[in-house]
């Protein structure tokens, strides 16, 4: 499902970044995109797991950008 993928992770260094990016990295992703503020816990990550498919990315998603508008009922 994901063979040939680039996939980006979020908040990649969390528990649930660390269990999706061992379970990508079992099924034949090409690359993986971890985004996360923390470098600290991306170095850690990093020597965790030691793949070249695997590229960090300092940052955060502004609140601003994650605001969804629901449709209301009429």
């Amino acid at each position: 499902m994901f063979k040939g993928k680039t996939i980006l992770i979020t908040g990649g260094t969390g528990s649930l970044g660390n269990a999706l990016t061992k379970k990508l990295l079992d099924n034949d992703v090409d690359q993986i995109r971890i985004l996360s503020r923390n470098e600290h816990k991306q170095i850690m990550m990093e020597s965790k797991f030691d793949d070249d498919r695997i590229r960090f990315l300092i940052g955060d998603i502004p609140v601003s950008y994650t605001h969804l508008t629901l449709p209301t009922k009429a």
